[in-house]
């Protein structure tokens, strides 16, 4: 087992000179940088940016001919030019109401829109990377705890190699050890197998087309920088989810302006030329719709619920946003007071009473179970010792999420 074991380990290590080493600062800008999902959010903003554009423009003149009093039967014969009404005419739709200024106004909050979209797609990407390089940075610590248990196991083994070998210990007893540390490589190789995955999933959550091999430069031991500074207020300021729903706010408003401003009817300015029985005229005129039938109510009704309903679910969202910063801020201070005043002093003793015990089973003053049962604590306290900071460390990658920080 310990050949398999060291043959996979020196698999990896044989490609490690061609490894980068990367910190969580570089994974969270090499993914906010090049992440295949932010081109879409860019798209949508170059499409806002398109509609913007659009907006602003005038209507178009209408060049109409119409002829009048033309026929082909009859006599005299039907002379076209001197017989018929010819009009030659522009016809040009004036807008009221600043509709042209409305558009614009819905276009430009829908771009913004779609900027505050992308900021969001940004916050979650971070999130991803940050849980995803802990978990990888947190198995790798795993992976290395276990073969520092093997190392300790070692010695203990080649102790009781050198018994048995002298005839002072029975050979049951080396066997029993060597059981142990068997166990020990086979949880050590698993552990192996999940840095690797969580490798490739950190990869993943960056953004990464192809797999490469890369080591983490950033130590578990290493707190979140800035979490004293994160609060409740600058949780409200950063998060796009509060963003966009301000920001859908200033959408269903322009919505709003724009439906009621379209409720005011437009008028057609129409000027030209008119040719009837060899006389040269000047046309002009005007045409108005009646707004009798059609004020535009249901549109104005259905965006001004549109415009309430914005306003309702910002302030949903700024309640959740609240909740969950308390939340992360609570989880956290619980992880380092469970970190400080439980795990950290319970690792000291199980040290500690290890030390005592190979001691004592050296000098003949205690038992082999005793002895096997104290590195067990050891190792056990270790993994709880790990699994705190594991969760420490999510925990301040949390609060930074949920105050939308994104490096």
């Amino acid at each position: 087992m310990k050949q398999v074991l060291a043959g996979f380990v020196f698999t990896l290590v044989a490609f490690s000179p061609c490894a980068k080493s990367i910190t969580l600062e570089e994974a969270l800008r090499e993914a906010l940088a090049s992440h295949p999902l932010l081109a879409v959010g860019s798209n949508r903003i170059e499409s806002a940016m398109g509609k913007l554009q659009q907006a602003g423009v005038r209507p178009n003149p209408l060049l109409i001919y119409q002829s009048e009093d033309f026929r082909t039967w009859g006599t005299p014969g039907h002379r076209f030019w001197q017989d018929a009404d010819h009009f030659f005419y522009l016809q040009q739709t004036f807008e009221t109401a600043s509709k042209r200024a409305r558009r614009q106004d819905l276009a430009l909050a829908n771009q913004h829109r779609a900027e505050t979209e992308l900021t969001l797609q940004k916050q979650v990407i971070a999130t991803k990377v940050r849980a995803a390089y802990w978990d990888a940075v947190g198995a790798r610590q795993r992976e290395l705890m276990y073969q520092a248990a093997i190392a300790g196991f070692d010695e203990i083994t080649e102790f009781h190699r050198n018994q048995v070998r002298e005839g002072a210990m029975a050979e049951a007893d080396l066997l029993r050890v060597q059981l142990e540390e068997q166990k020990l490589l086979l949880l050590a190789n698993g552990a192996t197998i999940d840095t690797q995955r969580q490798l490739i999933r950190l990869q993943r959550e960056m953004g990464r087309g192809e797999i490469s091999l890369i080591t983490l430069d950033t130590p578990i031991e290493t707190g979140v920088r800035g979490v004293e500074q994160m609060t409740v207020f600058s949780a409200l300021e950063q998060r796009a989810e509060a963003l966009l729903a301000k920001q859908i706010i200033q959408v269903a408003g322009a919505q709003v302006g724009l439906e009621q401003a379209l409720a005011k009817p437009n008028f057609d300015g129409v000027g030209g030329y008119k040719r009837s029985k060899n006389y040269d005229t000047i046309l002009w005129g005007f045409q108005v719709p009646l707004p009798f039938f059609n004020r535009n109510e249901g549109n104005i009704a259905s965006a001004t619920a549109e415009d309430r309903l914005a306003r309702n679910a910002l302030v949903a969202t700024e309640a959740l946003i609240k909740t969950e910063y308390e939340g992360a801020l609570r989880e956290l201070e619980l992880r380092k007071t469970q970190l400080v005043q439980m795990v950290e002093p319970l690792r000291g003793r199980a040290r500690e009473t290890a030390t005592i015990a190979r001691s004592a089973y050296r000098l003949g003053g205690a038992d082999l179970l005793r002895l096997l049962d104290a590195q067990r604590q050891v190792f056990e306290t270790e993994q709880l010792y790990l699994d705190a900071l594991i969760a420490l460390r999510q925990a301040e990658a949390n609060l930074q999420s949920v105050t939308g920080v994104l490096q």
